[in-house]
């Protein structure tokens, strides 16, 4: 699975997915074309969901290549109207999902690949993988759902910071 499309034309990760920190865990969009992307993730101690002895765990690939279709959402878009900002969109599941370690160690540098299979008004179905090297260590096949219209949310209520998210 590759993508293909220019690094430098790229438009950085937080223009493209709605996710903020510390939640945006793509570290950047490596390539595009009309299928596919490919996304890239560094780990480091301070990553999100770092365990000592573990590192990330390998189920949160998931997310991984969840936030690449999102990455991959927001490029379309973007080609479409350099303008438009990152839409919702929610993972629904999986019904296909390997895992080929236990967990991704500081200091790796993961790609992360996914490819369109399937889109019919807002739903979606994608491809995606994990990879160190050539060496595959998350494949999943993921449901995705992007409504037409989302609620209008006022920038004061959006974060950046991990909060509780319910109200007394």
């Amino acid at each position: 699975m590759t993508a293909h499309n220019t690094p430098s034309l790229m438009p950085p990760v937080d223009e493209l997915v709605l996710h903020a920190a510390p939640m945006l865990l793509i570290d950047e969009v490596c390539s595009a074309d009309p299928d596919r992307l490919h996304a890239r993730v560094r780990i480091h101690k301070n990553s999100m969901f770092f365990e000592d002895g573990i590192g990330v765990p390998a189920y949160v690939g998931i997310e991984y290549i969840a936030q690449a279709v999102a990455a991959y959402s927001g490029w379309r878009g973007k080609q479409a109207d350099p303008a438009t900002p990152p839409r919702i969109g929610y993972l629904l599941g999986t019904r296909k999902m390997t895992l080929a370690c236990d967990g991704f160690a500081a200091g790796s540098c993961l790609d992360v690949f996914v490819k369109n299979i399937f889109e019919d008004d807002q739903m979606g179905v994608f491809e995606g993988e994990v990879r160190t090297g050539e060496t595959v260590l998350v494949n999943a096949q993921i449901n995705v759902f992007q409504p037409a219209s989302a609620p209008d949310q006022p920038e004061d209520t959006m974060t950046t910071t991990n909060q509780e998210t319910t109200q007394p």
